[in-house]
């Protein structure tokens, strides 16, 4: 990029701060629950809690949520309390209305094991690809990054001294939670507030990492706790040309540590070679065609203003066709 003024630079960074890359960094959501599903009858949510950042991909026809691992681990100590132990919202918005808002995790993939190349001062493992299941067809994320060759993220010959590079994600100190009741029906609350934050890549003989020195104030750990796993990102004229750089793992003292995308891209692409844990069991034991017909003609007749249809006379004739 040629020499740039002040105020153009200011321009391009706001620009790549509301591009694509940036509104794909979505937030962690987990949940507590005082009672299990099996002596309550249902699954009910009773507490929300954690902090946590990811970024949303697209990787052939299916959507993922890459991850520090350190975010998972962190958040849930031990073993698995129910089957979708965090959301993460479908969309790049703060107002939902219904569960269909948000994706449900299917495994996490433990991609950090297939990168052998090791950086300064970052655990290069602190890595993991959360696979969801697919949203319904009124619920298709906004924005995402479509991840299918090298040329997905930014390649390594692509970083170099003195970079602008940004840092997006959703620090606690801006996203807490207010646990005072405001009504029966609303227990809890909380802001969903994604926070950008730029630097410069400095490289020298013996580390690397992003320097806020040109971010007006200190950034100390808790300015940016909660943004681990989030997006780093470059910095071009138009917004379409923003490629994800990274994922941030640590920070503070006004500096960042990040995966740089190079060292990932590789693993993500062959994400099927890592080893998996299964977060909901519905994987490996799937519902019956009926079971997810029923489903399915609800969330038509929820959402879908052309289905005129009452779901028994729906299932009823889909269930004819197939046994036909």
């Amino acid at each position: 990029m040629s020499k740039l003024t002040q105020k153009k630079l200011k321009k391009y960074i706001d620009k790549a701060a509301t591009s694509n890359v940036a509104k794909s960094t979505r937030r962690f959501f987990f949940n507590h629950l005082y009672e299990s599903m099996e002596s309550r009858g249902y699954f009910h949510v009773d507490q929300m809690y954690g902090a946590g950042s990811g970024v949303l991909l697209k990787i052939n026809d299916e959507f993922f949520v890459l991850t520090a691992r350190h975010v998972i681990e962190n958040n849930i100590q031990g073993e698995l309390q129910n089957e979708s132990p965090f959301w993460v919202p479908a969309k790049n918005r703060a107002v939902w209305s219904s569960q269909y808002d948000f994706l449900f995790p299917k495994r996490v993939w433990n991609v950090g094991e297939l990168i052998s190349e090791e950086i300064n001062g970052i655990d290069s493992s602190d890595i993991c690809l959360v696979e969801v299941f697919h949203p319904q067809k009124f619920h298709i994320p906004d924005h995402f990054i479509e991840i299918s060759s090298m040329d997905s993220a930014l390649k390594e010959e692509e970083f170099f001294n003195g970079q602008i590079l940004l840092v997006t994600g959703y620090p606690f100190e801006r996203n807490s939670f207010d646990f005072t009741p405001q009504s029966e029906n609303i227990t809890h609350t909380t802001k969903i507030q994604r926070h950008t934050i730029p630097g410069r890549y400095i490289i020298d003989e013996n580390d690397s990492y992003i320097s806020f020195d040109i971010t007006e104030g200190e950034t100390c750990h808790k300015n940016v706790n909660g943004m681990s796993g989030g997006a780093v990102y470059n910095v071009q004229p138009k917004a379409n040309q923003v490629k994800l750089a990274g994922i941030p793992v640590t920070a503070g003292d006004n500096i960042c540590r990040f995966i740089p995308s190079y060292m990932f891209i590789d693993a993500i692409i062959n994400f099927r070679d890592s080893s998996n844990r299964t977060i909901d069991p519905i994987v490996d034991n799937p519902p019956s065609l009926e079971d997810v017909m029923k489903v399915t003609l609800s969330y038509l007749k929820q959402f879908d203003p052309d289905f005129k249809e009452t779901i028994e006379d729906s299932l009823n004739k889909a269930m004819h066709r197939t046994s036909r």
